[in-house]
């Protein structure tokens, strides 16, 4: 979750994700849709597809999506296409929603909807990461 969050505080902004496998970081990314001038470049999605690119593969079995944010329902079913293990993230939507606009559906239900099973689990770091959501939201 470090990684994700050290991403996140370099661009300024509160939503940074990685991707490890096990101890070990794979990739980090920050959000970039003013950037690249793209609604879905979210830094959820940015790690997988760098995660993809770097393995030669779209299978990311055995890994692990750290979020500061819940992941919205779009980056949550990429985790999903891409059999990720396991989503931990920081702040919930609920939370998130009080500073700006987000979708109103829980990666949970997003998970429940699926054929894959997904372990999931919130408030990772919440502190910090909530510190990163008022800060640049």
């Amino acid at each position: 979750m470090q990684a994700a969050i050290d991403i996140a505080e370099k661009k300024k902004t509160p939503f940074g994700a990685a991707i490890a496998l096990g101890d070990q970081l794979l990739v980090a990314a920050a959000n970039e849709t003013s950037e690249q001038v793209d609604p879905t470049a979210h830094a959820e999605l940015l790690a997988i597809r760098r995660a993809c690119e770097l393995l030669g593969k779209t299978d990311l079995s055995g890994h692990t999506l750290y979020a500061t944010c819940e992941p919205c329902s779009m980056c949550m079913s990429a985790a999903i296409w891409a059999n990720l293990d396991a989503v931990f993230y920081g702040v919930s939507i609920p939370e998130i929603k009080k500073r700006i606009n987000q979708i109103s559906i829980s990666s949970s239900e997003v998970a429940k909807q699926s054929f894959y099973p997904i372990e999931i689990k919130g408030d990772v770091l919440l502190s910090e990461n909530l510190k990163l959501l008022k800060r640049y939201s």
